[in-house]
């Protein structure tokens, strides 16, 4: 009896080029990424004009930003896991319009209630775009690629935040707070029609749904020499097991302990991001600095977020990808203290200074995508990738709350970097910890 020949589809690219189609997909997701760092800087950028307009203290907008941060959260587990059993392209689709409507309606905000509202609903969306973008592009590429692709797409937030900063320090003057939020709103909406129209559909999914053949052909669109034997059954990993998506895959085998160490990974790190990128524009505006000046360093911090995304991708998938994110770490650790330290110097020096703490402060952030990206499989990877931004959501939640009140307490902009640093050494632990558990696994390191 003959046994028919099988492909696994985390494996269908791995020997071919890498083709137009696929750098055509994973730009389109590096633009709907880029959505999410413009609405992390006009947020930070605006909460001094928000703070005037409603006539509140820094504690209490902080309160409702924290807030705000439940929908990415909620948005990112839940809708990883929608979009690994129903399809990746629908579910980027209706995140993408839900996140721009509702970051437009901050606009008409009248009191902080209003504000924390349609932050958590824009969060809902937005916690549904970029873990499926990241899988979605990483699905698309050979897995000698896939950590340091992931970078680059994510390279779309710092960007985005770049683009969106330089471009506050012209809009908030002349046109006030609101301008940046109809841009971010208006933008994201005219991206979800062009995954809609562009984007293919998951391959994974397709073939778990029973269309194999619709898989095939796009598969055909990429491989143009004929390389692979499509006569050959697609199959996806695991499939039909406990393996085959959903948090329980995440703890089960090897895979346990890799989660729960990922997972206080990306808490800690967007906390230390978030103290960073959502109160950058106070604390600098609190040493002094005006507002088209705050703008400005808020932009180049942005600006060595995006020259370390694109280096993390290529030392990425040149060396281990654990050390990596160790030492990027311990870089962040020196750059929080330099932050605070140099704030009160010449502007010029604070630009430098805000290059060197983006660099590594966000590209150890960023990092940590890469290795979420590698250590799961494709069935797995919406939700591998997802939960842990869901996490790490838990962070982006607390750091405005936490910001707001060294405000209150009238902290220094050194005390505060110098303390919350002290989380940056904390993960560099932490990832020798998962070194050597990786080390140890039946799968070997990443």
């Amino acid at each position: 009896m003959s046994v028919s020949k099988t492909l696994d589809v985390n494996e269908v690219f791995d020997d071919l080029p890498f083709s137009a189609y696929q750098i055509g997909i994973c730009v389109l997701c590096f633009i709907v990424v880029f959505f999410d760092g413009f609405d992390l800087t006009v947020i930070g950028v605006a909460i001094p004009g928000m703070m005037k307009h409603l006539g509140v203290s820094p504690a209490e907008i902080g309160a409702a930003v924290s807030a705000g941060q439940l929908g990415p959260m909620i948005g990112a587990v839940a809708l990883g896991m929608v979009a690994d059993k129903y399809g990746r392209k629908k579910t980027m689709f209706a995140s993408a319009l839900v996140f721009g409507f509702f970051t437009y309606m901050t606009v008409h905000i009248s009191s902080c209630t209003e504000l924390g509202v349609y932050r958590f609903l824009a969060g809902l969306g937005m916690g549904g775009v970029i873990p499926n973008a990241l899988a979605f592009g990483s699905e698309y590429a050979p897995s000698r690629l896939r950590a340091g692709l992931s970078l680059y797409m994510w390279a779309g937030m710092p960007t985005g935040a770049m683009i969106a900063a330089f471009a506050a320090s012209y809009l908030l003057p002349h046109w006030g707070w609101q301008s940046v939020f109809y841009v971010g709103g208006l933008a994201p909406v005219a991206i979800a029609f062009l995954v809609l129209i562009i984007l293919p559909e998951s391959i994974s999914h397709l073939v778990k749904s029973g269309k194999p053949e619709e898989a095939k052909r796009i598969v055909r669109k990429i491989d143009k020499s004929s390389t692979l034997d499509l006569s050959a059954d697609l199959r996806v990993q695991h499939q039909g097991k406990e393996k085959s998506g959903g948090v329980k895959s995440l703890f089960s085998g090897d895979y346990a302990k890799t989660t729960s160490l990922l997972w206080l990974l990306f808490f800690l790190s967007f906390f230390l991001l978030w103290i960073l990128f959502s109160w950058v524009p106070t604390l600098l505006k609190q040493a002094g600095a005006t507002t088209e000046q705050f703008s400005i360093g808020f932009a180049f911090i942005h600006m060595g977020s995006v020259i370390a995304c694109l280096c993390i991708g290529t030392l990425m998938s040149k060396f281990n990808k654990l050390n990596v994110v160790k030492y990027l770490f311990l870089g962040a650790f020196v750059a929080m203290i330099a932050f605070g330290y140099f704030a009160t110097h010449a502007f010029t020096i604070i630009l430098l200074v805000s290059i060197f703490t983006g660099m590594l402060v966000n590209g150890g952030n960023s990092s940590l995508m890469g290795l979420a990206s590698a250590v799961y499989p494709s069935e797995m990877r919406g939700s591998g990738i997802g939960c842990a931004y869901g996490i790490g959501k838990i962070g982006t939640l607390i750091a405005p709350l936490v910001g707001g009140l060294y405000l209150e307490y009238g902290w220094s902009v050194l005390k505060i970097c110098a303390v919350n640093s002290v989380s940056a050494l904390i993960i560099f632990g932490i990832v020798m910890i998962l070194q050597k558990h990786m080390r140890s696994s039946a799968g070997g390191e990443v």
